[in-house]
């Protein structure tokens, strides 16, 4: 690898020699404002009188045989001064700006835009990828009404244009300027590893996205031919698929293949790990990733099958469901594969549709279903693995089993669970994606007959209505009677007082019956929602009661509690991991423990916990005895008849119940950046109490 300061117009200089972007490198996304600090740089370059600014670095590699340069860092740079080039070029041709060299603009064109000995019939020196490549050439040979406008490298010519013709600078200044422009011109030789420095000059993440760094990793040591085979074929339909966004996809695609998830600012390097570890070629890793971009375009777009299929998952895209990515890309690539019936494929989401409304109505957090989602098909599959000689039971029934042994935070709400949150959950302050969710479910339920909600809320043509309002005013105080203050708060934002209108602001806080019997009021209303409303005679609580009770038979018909006859074959050895949050360790007997891949043999949680403490403590002396002092996650400096002795002043305490061990493996895992995934328990076949709870 050489490199030497040098000017850029240097660089561009030289007959025989191109510019070519490679295929796996973004597209030109300089913003204006990028263009404006360059211009605004070279104005005060011109009137400084200095000799020289300092533009950054350009990486290359030169093609064998040729002069042909590979921009390996520095396209954005090389492109933008390009675009700035033709500017002044077109701008001098039209007779906008002056030139004292009358041959100033042909040179520019000439030897530093064009090479017209080059023997391909395209003679521009760069060759930006194949997107901007037809905005570039169309500014230096089309008229002004056949350039690219909705392109990137149009739009940043067209700002240099205009602040070329207004500066006040003739042509020669404007380039003598550009002139003075230096970077550090790095080339690397044969036996660099351009991908190792392409790594070290992004290491900080600024300037390339992580789906950036991942294209990069996949194309740049392969042959260029083979690039641009790979890029045609698999990359850029991976990123059309994915709406050019494909560094979201990438970390769904991770987290369906290993199970966890990963931070988006971190999935370069994550990816990076899974791909040196995977078995095959990268032609056969970018076809697997091309299979799962179909798919997750299939989702993104509810276009999975039939119109009733797909109307089904439209119902879920409708919350914020690229959280359940992982699961449906792997269900849908197994759906395909077994030739799974639309029948199956509808239950199934009408499963994973009832389990997330009924956890919206009981207020559980959603956050929790990323980990649900990120193992639960393979959740399914290793249960559909325990059948033994049982009759086959379908995806549908195995998915039903798995999700009603969730436990604590990841729980399927029962009916009672439902009917008690039902009544108090404030709906109103959801989410708006999650309001819509319920509200159109609710207003259309299974009928062919529906009413767009969703868009009709998004476009404001209608809007949520309170039919007790917001702010009471005297009639409604009266109407409601001596508790009126305690009903208003109660029932303000449930569901038993919205409704759908499209007159909310001729509703304002009116009585009840006038906003009934008014022109357009909920007497006229074509929504469901308003059905029994438009029946009463006055809105009290009783009638706010009634309307709860059936607006709650009708969410439990639409998302019934599902049941399942299945049950796996009895297993001969039971797991869990310490990352396993769903897991019940309560009254589960321990026969080992699992730590970084070495079993131990145990008796009791205690044992166990003393022994991984002891474990950790040979690795993380400093940690513990940090833990110790500050009284951290049970660990103490002071003896006491509860604790048991790991070293010197440092105690942990062990006479305590399962769940309290549990916790405080995990303080120690956090604290200590232990992934908690590396501790496996291993349970007796009995699960009998445990003397220690």
């Amino acid at each position: 690898m050489k490199g030497d300061a040098q000017p850029l117009i240097k660089f561009f200089d030289g007959s025989d020699k191109r510019f070519i972007i490679p295929l796996y490198q973004r597209n030109y996304d300089w913003k204006e404002e990028n263009c404006e600090q360059l211009f605004l740089d070279l104005i005060k370059l011109h009137d400084s009188k200095r000799k020289s600014h300092f533009f950054g670095s350009i990486v290359s590699s030169i093609q064998a045989g040729t002069e042909d340069r590979y921009i390996i860092d520095g396209q954005q740079r090389i492109t933008t001064v390009s675009l700035l080039l033709i500017a002044i070029v077109n701008a001098q041709r039209e007779g906008l700006i002056e030139a004292a060299d009358a041959k100033l603009v042909e040179k520019i064109f000439k030897r530093y835009l064009v090479d017209e000995y080059q023997e391909d019939e395209r003679k521009v020196k760069l060759k930006p990828i194949k997107k901007d490549m037809q905005a570039f050439d169309a500014l230096l040979y089309k008229p002004k009404e056949q350039y690219i406008r909705e392109s990137n490298v149009t739009r940043n010519y067209d700002f240099f244009f205009d602040k070329v013709i207004r500066s006040g600078m003739t042509a020669d200044e404007l380039f003598d300027t550009i002139k003075k422009l230096e970077v550090i011109n790095i080339r690397l030789d044969e036996d660099d590893d351009p991908q190792l420095i392409f790594e070290s000059l992004n290491s900080t993440g600024l300037d390339l996205s992580e789906a950036d760094k991942i294209r990069n990793y996949l194309l740049m040591s392969l042959a260029p031919a083979e690039q641009d085979e790979l890029y045609n074929r698999f990359w850029n339909p991976i990123e059309e698929y994915t709406r050019y966004n494909p560094s979201s996809f990438v970390r769904d695609y991770l987290t369906m293949k290993q199970g966890k998830i990963g931070r988006i600012d971190k999935i370069y390097f994550i990816f990076k790990e899974y791909a040196e570890g995977f078995s095959t070629d990268r032609a056969e890793l970018l076809a697997d990733m091309h299979r799962y971009a179909r798919i997750y375009n299939q989702i993104d777009n509810a276009n999975v099958g039939s119109d009733r299929l797909n109307r089904k998952l439209k119902q879920l895209r409708t919350l914020d469901s690229a959280i359940a990515n992982p699961f449906f890309m792997a269900f849908f690539d197994h759906a395909a594969a077994t030739e799974m019936k639309e029948d199956e494929i509808y239950n199934v989401i009408d499963v994973i549709e009832a389990y997330w409304a009924r956890r919206i109505i009981c207020n559980l957090p959603s956050n929790v279903l990323n980990k649900v989602f990120a193992t639960l098909h393979r959740d399914v599959l290793n249960n559909m693995d325990k059948a033994g000689n049982a009759p086959i039971a379908s995806y549908t029934d195995i998915l039903t089993y798995v999700l009603l042994k969730k436990g604590r935070s990841s729980v399927f709400p029962t009916d009672d669970e439902v009917r008690s949150d039902f009544a108090t959950r404030q709906i109103y302050k959801m989410p708006a994606n999650t309001r819509m969710f319920i509200l159109e479910r609710m207003e259309n339920r299974d009928n062919n007959e529906r009413h767009d909600v969703v868009k009709e809320l998004t476009e404001k043509n209608i809007t949520i209505e309170h039919i007790m309002p917001q702010t009471l005013s005297d009639k409604w105080k009266a109407a409601l009677g001596d508790e009126w203050e305690r009903i208003h708060q109660q029932y303000l934002h449930t569901m038993a007082n919205l409704t759908l209108t499209g007159y909310n602001s001729q509703y304002s806080n009116l009585s009840f019956l006038e906003k009934r019997n008014m022109e357009k009021g909920f007497k006229d209303s074509a929504f469901r929602l308003n059905n029994y409303v438009k029946t009463c005679g006055q809105w009290t609580e009783t009638e706010l009661k009634q309307r709860q009770q059936d607006l709650l038979g009708v969410f439990l018909r639409l998302w019934p509690m599902p049941s399942t006859n299945f049950e796996p074959a009895r297993r001969e050895q039971e797991t869990a991991s310490l990352d396993d949050d769903d897991f019940e360790f309560t009254g589960k007997k321990l026969q080992a423990y699992i730590l970084n891949g070495v079993r131990y043999t145990v008796n009791t949680w205690k044992e166990m916990l003393f022994g991984v403490c002891g474990h950790v403590l040979l690795e993380k002396r400093s940690t513990m005895e940090w833990m110790c002092a500050n009284e951290k996650y049970g660990f103490s400096c002071t003896p006491e008849s509860w604790r048991k002795k790991l070293a010197p002043d440092m105690y942990v305490w062990t006479d305590n119940n399962t769940m309290s061990k549990i916790n405080i493996l995990h303080g120690l895992f956090a604290e200590c950046n232990i992934p908690a995934s590396e501790l496996v328990f291993e349970f007796r076949p009995d699960t009998e109490g445990d003397d220690e709870e």
